[in-house]
């Protein structure tokens, strides 16, 4: 089953990202994705309702460094979609097609950015990329 959101528009609010050069060990990893704030947004000049959603979205190396991103997802659904969506949010039932639409709407903006930063401080990247093989 598929859920009729779209992603109408994103910005981010915070970017920051550290590596401790003096570092020497074992290397962990542990992913913190959040949904801080899902309410209605009714932008200025228009008749339609969108979704605001505020996340925060953390990798976390342990003592090797860490990458952060928060921001903004502006979201397109239906009014039944939209009033299902705040009053599973406002119960904490997170599972869900539209709540894990909005979660992999997160991680593909978030993950943008953050391979970015991991690539400039030469932090491992969060997520195993697909790599061609040759044929046997």
């Amino acid at each position: 089953m598929e859920s009729g959101l779209s992603l109408l528009n994103s910005r981010l609010t915070k970017v920051n990202g550290e590596r401790n050069v003096n570092f020497s060990g074992k290397i962990s990893m542990n992913q913190n994705i959040k949904i801080k704030t899902l309410e209605k947004f009714k932008p200025k000049n228009t008749k339609t309702e969108a979704l605001k959603v505020e996340y925060s979205f953390q990798i976390d190396y342990s003592d090797l460094g860490k990458v952060e991103i928060e921001g903004i997802l502006f979201i397109g659904a239906e009014p039944k979609e939209m009033k299902k969506i705040l009053s599973e949010y406002e119960g904490k039932k997170f599972d869900s097609v539209e709540h894990i639409t909005i979660m992999n709407l997160i991680i593909q903006k978030a993950s943008l950015r953050a391979f970015e930063i991991e690539d400039e401080l030469g932090l491992p990247i969060h997520i195993k990329l697909p790599q061609l093989a040759p044929k046997q």
